[in-house]
């Protein structure tokens, strides 16, 4: 195997990754006969011959499946409009938002969710030809009352996540918060104390500035355990 770069190394689009033998290619990067080529400016990172290019910076393109923090921005007759970031606007039909069946006659939407509500829901419907479709009538979804949102690349959320949700549980017992993470790169976060909720902040700015080095968990750990993140 010929890898011409260390793990965490930065790179640009067009920059050579690696060439010869045969790896498995996960993002981020493309094939010229035998070269492999970064698309992004990102990090490198190589899983036992696996390469991938993690994007520093980029925009939310949904996928069925995902859970997103949306901001409903208009309450139609049947349905809402809801921002979820990047390019889409997520729609959310009345009959994805309550198991009870709604009469756009006698019920008014807005008593449900109103502008300028924010929800949890997940994308059930999207080919990229339309704006994606939304759900809240699942367990956990629905609105967020009170809190407060932050925004994030989305390229970092799996990281905050962390492997098995390890990384946003850390910062959970910590904090006492409760945390709810959408793949949109919208985080709700809600504490019995803003200085609580002051620390779950700086821990996920932490997590998204520092994403690449090694041993982040214990890092992570350690400012919270101190409740300091001025180091």
């Amino acid at each position: 195997m010929t890898i011409l770069l260390n793990k965490n190394d930065i790179v640009v689009p067009g920059q050579l990754v690696a060439e010869n033998d045969d790896y498995k290619i996960e993002s981020g990067i493309y094939k010229e006969g035998d070269k492999y080529v970064s698309q992004y400016v990102g990090v490198f990172l190589e899983r036992k011959g696996s390469l991938l290019v993690r994007p520093l910076n980029g925009g939310y393109i949904p996928k069925v499946g995902d859970t997103v923090i949306g901001i409903v921005s208009d309450a139609l007759l049947t349905s809402w409009k809801v921002q979820v970031g990047g390019p889409y606007i997520g729609i959310l039909l009345a009959s994805n938002a309550t198991e009870r069946d709604f009469d756009p006659i006698r019920g008014d939407t807005r008593k449900i969710f109103a502008a300028g509500d924010a929800i949890k829901a997940e994308i059930m419907k999207f080919d990229r030809t339309r704006d994606p479709q939304l759900t809240t009538n699942k367990r956990g979804l629905g609105k967020l009352v009170g809190g407060r949102l932050v925004d994030v690349s989305p390229n970092f959320i799996k990281r905050i996540i962390g492997r098995k949700g390890s990384m946003v549980n850390l910062i959970k017992k910590y904090t006492n918060c409760e945390i709810s993470v959408g793949y949109n790169g919208r985080i709700w976060i809600s504490g019995s104390t803003v200085e609580d909720e002051l620390l779950a902040l700086s821990a996920i700015r932490r997590v998204e500035e520092e994403s690449h080095i090694e041993g982040l968990t214990k890092r992570i750990e350690d400012m919270l355990k101190k409740r300091n993140f001025d180091a």
